[in-house]
């Protein structure tokens, strides 16, 4: 297990004052408006969680034949090939370890030359690796996908998805990989599911802010950045938490839903040609069919621009004044925006730890671009592909309880054995706990009972379950709001 956590932690995330020249202005909330009452939500005292840790199942992952080449594929066909390609990949590196570069598809093209890393799942230590040319994601051939794991020492993980180059250029004083190129390429095959451009995606762990430098600029990352070229321009994307980059000596600070475009002389990714202007809103059309599913810690990507509360603001369940209340969100806090209600009256949001919900838009005051996603049924999280999406193993030497609800004040139905696998179905709205079907039962266990490579935050949330009989109502706007969550400080 990579660490523990409390399960109630004080969400952080940082306001950074909007640039000079932004295409878009924030759009104040509407005057006059306020929140309903706040209405707490029962949460239990803080209790030591571990988080999910990388470990590789007892069942060996299906083999998936390579897609059968084709001129041309419909979309329906497309979006199957691309689904094995993507699964095919997480279950062969998700679980790779630290320290290494992970084959997902396709041979990348390496400096130096390696013979022992042209197959799906095979392993390079990242020290010996100058540089890796991933080739384009083609559905009519397979998949160049690679991940570079890096968070023992640099507290981040990266995959390249499609054709990106990415070469070190650290010395060795600094250590190999704090500082790298990348370039990319167009993908082919003619999908429409495939995202048009190689692209790099760089994840800090929950809590914690990862530097490297790529393309000669300084980022600090706070949540998920997108990196990738196009022509002669770095584009820097945030489609999660807070980013700041340095270029020529100027900080510039980004949050989610926007990207710094930077100019280079052609050729040359070692530094910007200029300094750089403000920040803009997110490109969504240029990233959005980027395999969020195969990334470290899975995430739906975001609408241009953001929202952010200038008072107590209520999150609901659901686009309905008569919802579920989920909590009171207090002034001061920037959330992407992930869609708008048919109405228009409600913004789906989601904070930099992975909380969603629903809050009135007039009371929120908002930078943001078109919003494309309408919906008013609220969409499921995406989780991870293939073998490690739900799949937990009991991890207690003589065996963890399955109880009828989320709390050890709640019937044992059975003691499952170690070692036994569950299938994770959904996560407590107050306790570290999650659903699981064990065999022909369905149950729940502390999360500090299993291991798993699932991500918690992506099992949706039961709010039907009956509360503890010594559960005490506390208002928390803390993270995750009590819920079973991944660990904030070390871990997805």
């Amino acid at each position: 297990m990579k660490a523990n956590i409390l399960p109630a932690l004080l969400l952080a995330l940082v306001i950074a004052a909007c640039g000079p020249g932004q295409s878009t202005e924030l759009v104040p909330a509407a005057a006059g408006a306020s929140a309903t009452p706040i209405i707490v939500t029962p949460t239990k005292i803080a209790t030591l969680v571990p988080t999910a840790v990388r470990f590789l199942p007892s069942a060996t992952p299906a083999v998936t034949d390579e897609p059968t080449p084709s001129a041309s594929l419909v979309p329906e066909a497309c979006d199957a090939v691309l689904e094995r390609i993507y699964t095919a990949a997480s279950d062969t590196c998700l679980a790779g370890p630290t320290g290494t570069f992970c084959n997902g598809g396709l041979s990348p093209a390496l400096q130096p030359m390696a013979d022992d890393f042209d197959q799906p799942g095979a392993l390079l230590p990242a020290a010996d690796v100058d540089s890796l040319h991933s080739p384009p994601l083609d559905p009519a051939r397979g998949g160049g996908i690679v991940w570079l794991r890096l968070e023992e020492n640099i507290k981040m993980d990266a995959l390249l998805v499609g054709d990106v180059r990415i070469s070190n250029a650290a010395d060795s004083a600094v250590g190999k990989w704090r500082a790298f190129t990348i370039e990319s390429g167009a993908n082919s095959g003619g999908c429409e599911a495939a995202p048009p451009l190689g692209a790099l995606v760089v994840q800090g762990l929950y809590g914690q802010s990862a530097t490297v430098a790529i393309n000669g600029v300084s980022a600090t990352v706070n949540g998920t950045l997108i990196a990738l070229t196009q022509a002669d321009v770095s584009k820097f994307m945030v489609i999660e938490g807070a980013v700041e980059l340095t270029i020529l000596g100027r900080a510039v600070a980004l949050r989610v839903g926007e990207q710094l475009n930077l100019q280079y002389a052609a050729g040359d990714w070692r530094r910007p040609y200029s300094r750089p202007g403000p920040p803009v809103l997110l490109d969504y059309e240029l990233i959005k069919q980027l395999p969020v599913n195969l990334f470290d810690r899975p995430l739906p990507i975001p609408q241009p621009g953001f929202a952010q509360t200038q008072g107590g603001v209520n999150m609901r369940a659901a686009p309905d004044i008569n919802s579920r209340l989920l909590f009171q969100v207090p002034a001061g806090q920037t959330m992407g925006v992930l869609g708008i209600s048919s109405d228009r009256q409600w913004l789906h949001i989601r904070f930099g730890n992975g909380e969603t919900g629903w809050m009135s838009a007039e009371l929120l005051a908002r930078r943001l671009g078109p919003i494309g996603q309408v919906y008013d049924l609220t969409p499921a999280p995406p989780q991870r592909y293939g073998i490690y999406a739900k799949r937990a193993t009991v991890s207690v030497p003589r065996g963890g309880n399955l109880r009828q609800a989320p709390d050890t004040a709640f019937r044992v139905l059975r003691t499952l054995p170690y070692g036994m696998e569950v299938d994770l179905l959904a996560r407590s709205p107050y306790s570290p706990w999650v659903q699981v079907a064990a065999a022909d039962d369905i149950g729940w266990m502390a999360l500090f009972t299993l291991e798993t490579e699932a991500v918690i935050s992506s099992l949706p949330i039961d709010y039907e379950v009956p509360l503890p009989p010594r559960a005490t109502a506390t208002p928390s706007f803390s993270f995750g709001g009590g819920h079973a969550y991944p660990d904030p400080s070390s871990g997805y």
